[in-house]
């Protein structure tokens, strides 16, 4: 029978409750032996089927757990890593209620004496000097690497190298030897599925470059499209477009209604060409471009992977008038009386929100139907029920800075 060992388990999770269908949006599991010596590292992020709440202090994006397991595609593999083990975190309390409300969401268990193990912040009173018991605090007292908080994996490091120093400071301490030996006699249920394969998704290392997704179009397929087939695009195109920012599903969407239509990657450049066009014909209208209304289209200009110089050249002297019939851009602005939907932890509380788009003349609506007008999420890429029920209703949604730099709601 293999030697017990300590599983230190970090989650970074949507909210502070579980009562409150609070979900996992990242695990981070590293396991130590009896001596402190840390003998691997496992993590993955999560799926969690809802909105991702406090992102400024987890920075886990909704695009980055699109494609993530859910938690009940996780457990399986993550009970086999569990046992012989007893659970270790800093704030047992916290990890151990969501890795068992998960198991239980996955109609899974876990057992009750692996979830009772040690909690490096309650030790802490015994090897940390001061009244402050946070990871950060407690890895710069006993000189512990913490590289990334808020990052599950490197969270379960960091707790591991605490229990490490923990160990080495009292290597006679009960604490271990009775936790271990607690591991040594768990008995843990069978999971008759077994582990089942999926690929575990981990976060971007350093900053996020990605393909353009223009470059995902196939290049080179026969033009069997004409201008009905090409509207259609550029009116998704246009909604995309309305805050100025590309989502995953938007450009998801975009790549699949191109490959669905047949419209090969050089046609959608060149949409893309006409349609930046009709953006400059729509800042002209009123006979004056502003500096911002410039720095717009080069946005504008980037999202849709167009030369600025393009850009340049279309604003260096007024359109001239054009009967074309093709859809130009929707004005970027609703109008008041328009219906919005608020969803996500947003950088301001919601009710605020709320309380200027109604003396504004908005109607700020709870849920998101197909009288609704434009859903403002706090992630554009947003999993929140709202926002899943507007793209299936084919409704706009936008990120919270679409508020302050389009509707004009006041900035703190």
């Amino acid at each position: 029978m293999p030697e017990p060992m300590f599983a230190v388990v970090d989650v970074e999770t949507t909210g502070l409750f579980t009562a409150m269908n609070h979900r996992v949006a990242e695990i981070g599991v590293v396991r130590v032996d009896a001596g402190g010596r840390i003998v691997d590292r496992w993590e993955t992020l999560v799926n969690p089927g809802r909105d991702l709440g406090p992102q400024r202090i987890h920075g886990i994006r909704a695009a980055d757990v699109l494609d993530a397991p859910t938690f009940s595609q996780v457990a399986p593999a993550l009970a086999e890593i569990l046992q012989g083990c007893i659970m270790v975190a800093h704030n047992l309390s916290f990890d151990a209620s969501f890795l068992a409300h998960e198991f239980r969401h996955a109609d899974l268990s876990l057992p009750e004496a692996f979830l009772g193990g040690l909690c490096t912040m309650r030790l802490a009173h015994d090897f940390v000097i001061g009244n402050a018991r946070s990871l950060a605090h407690c890895c710069e007292f006993l000189s512990v690497a913490n590289d990334r908080a808020h990052c599950a994996g490197d969270d379960a490091m960091a707790a591991a190298g605490l229990l490490g120093r923990y160990i080495d400071m009292d290597p006679d301490r009960h604490d271990w030897t009775r936790a271990l030996e607690t591991a040594r006699g768990i008995s843990w249920p069978s999971y008759a599925a077994g582990p089942r394969p999926f690929s575990p998704v981990l976060r971007a290392a350093g900053d996020r470059v990605e393909k353009h997704f223009l470059s995902r179009i196939t290049s080179h397929m026969p033009e069997f499209t004409g201008p009905e087939e090409h509207d259609q695009y550029l009116a998704l195109l246009s909604q995309a477009m309305l805050d100025l920012q590309l989502s995953v599903h938007e450009t998801r969407a975009l790549l699949r209604v191109a490959d669905e239509l047949g419209i090969s990657q050089e046609r959608c450049r060149t949409l893309h060409i006409y349609y930046l066009e009709q953006l400059v014909r729509a800042a002209w209208a009123d006979g004056v471009v502003t500096a911002q209304e410039r720095r717009d289209l080069y946005t504008a200009a980037d999202l849709l992977a167009v030369e600025r110089a393009i850009v340049d050249v279309t604003l260096s002297e007024p359109p001239a008038p054009t009967t074309d019939a093709s859809p130009a851009p929707p004005p970027r602005a609703i109008r008041p009386g328009a219906v919005i939907v608020l969803t996500g932890a947003m950088t301001r509380e919601r009710s605020e929100l709320a309380g200027f788009l109604t003396e504004m003349g908005y109607n700020v609506a709870d849920r998101a139907t197909k009288k609704t007008d434009i859903v403002v999420a706090a992630d554009p890429d947003s999993l929140s029920g709202k926002a899943a029920k507007a793209r299936l209703y084919g409704i706009p949604v936008v990120a919270e800075q679409y508020l302050y730099d389009v509707i004009g709601v006041p900035c703190l």
